[in-house]
């Protein structure tokens, strides 16, 4: 590693420290530039500011937290059920390790409407995870291990949307929510769309009273 991809590295990982135990609003440059033992102006070289420094680290830890769950994902057709556990597994195994870090990036996905960085980094990242995440779907339907009511994008959204909402009541109350138990859920929820599984929901003319 050169010395400049070295500085990068000091200060994403030094950023990352720093919002973890102080929040995104009352992280400075200062306390991020001391703790990567670099100073100010290298933040301002690399990143162009400290906003920038602090998205970039927090959606660079999501991704790495969820990339082995992507992965199998990817394969979900050679064995949908089993890979549908062994992603879910994969989550819960690095979920432990990056729960000191979710109010982080709670109190980020706050300041995407006020914030050009963190909306741009943030909406890149949530496109990325519902991309993967349809593809994955829609490679299974189109082999026919979905049923016909599943809309992959749309469920992709829906499950991303519900894994967010998860995190907001981890940061909330971490002893509140069993992990586990949510993934299992969530395992069940995607199992349930197969055509092994549950049923089409009903419609609304399903559900129409007979005039």
């Amino acid at each position: 590693m050169n010395d400049t991809s070295d500085t990068r590295a000091r200060l994403l990982a030094a950023a990352l420290d720093v919002v973890t135990a102080s929040g995104v609003g009352a992280t400075t440059s200062r306390q991020i530039a001391a703790a990567a033992g670099t100073n100010l102006q290298a933040i301002t070289y690399h990143f162009g500011s400290k906003d920038e420094l602090v998205a970039q680290a927090l959606v660079g830890a999501v991704r790495q937290w969820v990339e082995p769950a992507l992965t199998t994902l990817r394969d979900l057709a050679e064995d949908p059920g089993g890979n549908l556990i062994l992603a879910a597994w994969r989550l819960q195994s690095v979920l432990t390790d990056a729960l000191p870090r979710v109010p982080a990036y709670i109190e980020a996905l706050a300041l995407v409407p006020r914030s050009e960085q963190f909306r741009d980094q943030i909406r890149a990242l949530l496109a990325e995870l519902r991309g993967t995440l349809a593809s994955a779907l829609r490679e299974l339907k189109d082999a026919g291990v979905l049923a016909d009511w599943v809309d992959p994008e749309s469920m992709a959204a829906l499950v991303i949307a519900a894994a967010d909402g998860a995190a907001i009541h981890l940061a909330i109350d971490p002893d509140g929510l069993d992990v586990d138990d949510l993934l299992d859920q969530a395992v069940h929820l995607l199992l349930a769309a197969s055509t092994i599984g549950s049923p089409a929901p009903p419609t609304s003319e399903d559900d129409a009273s007979p005039s």
